[in-house]
């Protein structure tokens, strides 16, 4: 292995020597060829004017060379440290690492190397083509590996995949080590779909940690979930936040110290894909990070409705079907980093129509909450927190002060308050003002420029208030999915099938259409995916995006939509992302927070934030969005967020409009200044330097300083205060 990493490190030497003896771009086919003698065992299977692929038929493994800086990233290990068994050097060489499910148990590692395989290679016009084969196993598959004029892609068509045996195949994970480095043999960094976007160095982490990230892609199938695993202080409060959802099917690996850097994309398979990353020191010392894709899953099955019985694992009767596909964006130089990456993925879903390109224009988020519900003595009463001529009185005040662009999520407006959910007609509650009220206010905002929205959440039941008996999701195991509240009023909800949420969305858009509303915010089913049962069927994850996305564009078309931190598979059908996660999830191994998706949408799609009201630190929180672009949001009432102490919405703990008047004044000031000088442009670059300092540079030439530090610190000729920013022509 050795031997042959210096013959590939002495094929880069001659590519190099040879640019400016024949010249970078014009000559670099000879380049290649020149070095493809020294790659031992290596063979070109495609190239095209900017990039070289070959593979080796042993594993499958495959190394890309980028012609123009001779730089090259591999997926089979070539620097062997002797301190890993049999099976981590399997799945070090191996394309392909499949665990497999014996006897409903999931341990069985199958790979190219250590198992008695068949494999037939057809090399094609821009890569090639290998049937392989697990013999003992009589398990196969087709892996399909394709050079573009971007990077490559690698495919495995779902009607290849055949069980034979007694086997079942439970992941696949696609090219676990395409990128990979040894201990810190390399600068640079692997990108994490964690709320925004994280990074994990290449550094040497001596050891310090004992696992990585996994996370499913469009978070975690609640169809599988065994139970409420939430961690309450006293049975009722909630004491660790959740993780993020990964938003968007992607991660990234950058060698900056070669220049050179892969955005992958999961494009196929993305509903049941997991995100994996292991910085080194996790079981082996290698930095590696890759797509696994879920092609069978084990459940726990109860034996009876009593808890207390006892329960056996079940596997899925059948595997996931979908086709398997990454497609690798291979960057150079500078733009060989998550900035890069992030400018790469735009493209991508701009060129493919994966994403609304929507006027770059700014407004501040005034969300308001209507009507809630406490106990009584018999059944509930409302409480009223914000009527229809409060979010006049509040319009106009905030108009008199200069804030005139507005964008507002009308909460709780529904007849019975809030959580009476499904809404299904175009009816309020009378607490508010009735049904007239709120469609003239809904025409008078309209006609100040003002987007009002009546929200929706279009995923759960309330079974207190309505039928629950029938159109209702069930878990794989066939148990009722029960969402626990913990809260005094509401101790659960249930979802509605996605058949069942198309039925009645349909209905509430006619109501909405005959009553002359044209604005809908919708929730819940914009950001959860689940495999799930009914009526003895079961539904994939894949099944529930297709009807979720079918639903999403019906309303698309008859409304203007907004969704409620939508899963990237919609957003195509969105006028502005709501809730975007500013920071990450903080897991331990995480390095650095940095902003990939608000890089991505910036300039393309109007982003907001969070709600303010809720975050601790606001002065950092107000210079995030400055960095990234982003829109403030507040969740506003008239009357004091203390009369919800004993309702659903009693975390909802700051919220009186008298007491962020002010802050939406200033903020609004502020921000839509700094969108003046941005508008329409996107982000080219973004640099974090030493003493808190981050650079945002704009394609139309503006920059954007930050400190975030405490102390004065100057940079570029600017001296910057403690927690402050300044933008620079």
């Amino acid at each position: 292995m050795a031997t042959k990493f210096k013959k590939i490190i002495a094929s880069v030497l001659v590519a190099l020597l040879l640019v400016p003896m024949f010249g970078c771009l014009a000559e670099a086919p000879l380049t290649v060829q020149a070095a493809e003698k020294e790659r031992g065992d290596y063979g070109l299977a495609a190239e095209n004017d900017r990039y070289a692929l070959y593979m080796r038929e042993e594993g499958l493994a495959i190394m890309v060379y980028d012609k123009s800086s001779g730089a090259y990233m591999e997926s089979a290990v070539s620097i062997d440290d002797g301190k890993n068994n049999a099976l981590w050097q399997g799945a070090m060489q191996s394309a392909l690492v499949l665990n497999l499910i014996y006897a409903n148990v999931d341990t069985q590692q199958a790979d190219l190397i250590n198992d008695d395989i068949t494999q037939e290679v057809t090399y094609t016009e821009n890569g090639f083509s290998a049937r392989i084969y697990w013999k003992q196993y009589q398990l196969g598959m087709t892996l399909e590996v394709t050079l573009n004029e971007d990077g490559i892609t690698a495919r495995i068509p779902d009607e290849s995949i055949v069980e034979e045996g007694e086997a079942y195949i439970g992941t696949i994970a696609l090219y676990p080590y395409l990128g990979y480095s040894y201990l810190d043999e390399k600068e640079g960094y692997m990108l994490l779909p964690d709320g925004n976007g994280a990074l994990i160095y290449l550094d040497d982490k001596e050891g310090r940690f004992s696992t990585g990230y996994t996370g499913m892609v469009y978070g975690t199938d609640t169809g599988f979930v065994d139970s409420d695993t939430t961690r309450l202080w006293r049975d009722k409060f909630e004491m660790v936040n959740e993780a993020n959802n990964i938003l968007a099917p992607v991660f990234g690996m950058a060698h900056t110290g070669e220049g050179i850097a892969y955005l992958a994309v999961v494009e196929e398979g993305d509903q049941r894909a997991m995100i994996e990353a292991s910085p080194n020191g996790v079981s082996i010392d290698y930095n590696r990070i890759f797509a696994r894709f879920t092609e069978r899953r084990l459940y726990t099955q109860p034996t009876s409705n009593n808890s207390t019985s006892g329960s056996f694992k079940m596997v899925e009767v059948d595997r996931s079907h979908s086709d398997l596909q990454v497609r690798y964006l291979f960057l150079s130089g500078d733009q060989a980093n998550y900035c890069g990456m992030a400018r790469a993925y735009r493209d991508y879903l701009l060129k493919g129509g994966f994403l609304k390109a929507v006027p770059d224009e700014y407004r501040t988020r005034v969300d308001f909450l209507g009507t809630e519900r406490e106990a009584w003595v018999v059944g509930t009463s409302a409480v009223v927190m914000t009527t229809v001529e409060d979010i006049k009185e509040i319009y106009a005040d905030l108009e008199q002060q200069g804030v005139k662009d507005l964008l507002s999520l009308y909460k709780g407006w529904q007849k019975g308050g809030l959580y009476n959910v499904p809404v299904t007609a175009c009816k309020a509650a009378s607490e508010i003002g009735g049904t007239g009220s709120l469609k003239e206010l809904m025409k008078d905002s309209g006609d100040k420029g003002i987007k009002l929205y009546l929200y929706s959440d279009a995923l759960r039941i309330n079974p207190t208030e309505q039928n629950a008996t029938f159109n209702v999701v069930k878990k794989i195991n066939k148990r009722k999915l029960e969402e626990k509240t913990h809260k005094d009023v509401y101790e659960e909800f249930m979802w509605l099938t996605p058949a069942r949420t198309d039925y009645l969305l349909n209905k509430l858009l006619k109501s909405y259409t005959k009553n002359g509303v044209n604005r809908l915010a919708l929730g819940g089913i914009s950001d959860h995916l689940y495999s799930y049962n009914y009526s003895g069927t079961f539904y994939s994850r894949h099944q529930c995006a297709e009807s979720y996305y079918n639903t999403v564009a019906k309303a698309d078309e008859a409304m203007d939509l907004v969704l409620e931190q939508p899963f990237a598979y919609l957003w195509d059908h969105t006028e502005s992302f709501l809730d975007m996660p500013l920071y990450t999830s903080s897991y331990i191994f995480e390095d650095e927070s940095v902003p990939f998706l608000s890089i991505v949408l910036k300039g393309v799609m109007p982003v907001y934030s969070e709600y303010v009201n809720f975050e601790a630190n606001k002065q950092e929180f107000f210079l995030k969005m400055v960095e990234t672009g982003t829109c403030p949001s507040y969740l506003i009432t008239k009357a004091s967020s203390a009369d919800l102490i004993y309702t659903n919405s009693s975390d909802i703990y700051s919220s009186e409009y008298s007491v962020y008047r002010d802050d939406i004044i200033s903020y609004t000031k502020e921000l839509a200044a700094v969108h003046e000088q941005t508008a329409g442009a996107s982000i080219v670059g973004h640099e974090i330097r030493e003493g808190g300092i981050t650079v945002v540079t704009y394609d139309n030439g503006v920059k954007i300083y930050l400190n975030y530090s405490n102390e004065q610190q100057s940079t570029d000729g600017y001296t910057l205060d403690g927690m402050s920013y300044l933008v620079s022509k």
